[in-house]
């Protein structure tokens, strides 16, 4: 009948309205719930993020620590964009070379010895020639050849071998020690690599300590 008919349709239409009423609820519900969960994380991120700019920002944490946070910071973010894989090292540690110091420290005591080889000869040359030793020996053996051998220690256009000899001799020449003089200047006119005029001086005014100045030193 009609009458059953209509009341069959306002009860379907009664169901779907509480139907939609629940789904719209349950919606809102979920809507809500969701809501709160992000700016519940929200709010964590913004805590873990203060708390990290606290730490940072603090006083007690050491500059070097600060540095190697930031650089694990940007590390992240590169690996993150591809760029730098997680076994790959950016960091590099300078450590100067044991053979490098020892060849400077020992160019520097060539350069030492040199010098004083250099005031040392300069004088000895000076006391030769006035008192006229030069005369009746080598004609390569003059002034002019004494101070081309000075200009050459001067300029460090010598080797350092035959640096190594001068000073042995200088040396024995202060210990006024004659004997093993004559040993060490014999020894430095087998082995220098000098041109030979220079050698010829060399081995002048050496002797010319051995004969004419370390005797009277002895003898007072």
């Amino acid at each position: 009948s009609f009458e059953s008919a209509e009341e069959e349709y306002q009860g379907q239409t009664k169901r779907k309205r509480i139907r939609r009423k629940k789904q719209k609820t349950g919606l809102q519900n979920s809507n809500n719930l969701h809501g709160e969960q992000t700016e519940s994380g929200m709010q964590e991120t913004l805590v873990q993020d203060n708390l990290q700019l606290q730490q940072i920002e603090s006083p007690k944490i050491s500059k070097n620590k600060k540095r190697k946070m930031k650089k694990k910071r940007q590390k992240e973010k590169m690996r993150a964009a591809g760029l730098v894989t997680k076994n790959t090292s950016v960091d590099f540690t300078y450590q100067p070379d044991k053979n490098n110091r020892e060849e400077a420290a020992r160019l520097k005591d060539i350069d030492e010895k040199a010098d004083s080889i250099l005031d040392f000869l300069q004088a000895t040359q000076q006391i030769y020639f006035a008192d006229n030793k030069s005369e009746g020996t080598d004609s390569a053996v003059n002034s002019a050849t004494a101070q081309e051998l000075l200009q050459y220690l001067e300029s460090r256009t010598i080797s350092s071998s035959d640096v190594t000899l001068l000073h042995q001799l200088k040396s024995l020449v202060l210990l006024q020690d004659i004997e093993r003089l004559k040993d060490a200047l014999k020894q430095f006119q087998e082995q220098s690599m000098m041109l030979p005029d220079h050698t010829k001086i060399v081995t002048s005014l050496f002797h010319y300590w051995i004969t004419d100045i370390l005797p009277v030193k002895n003898r007072k």
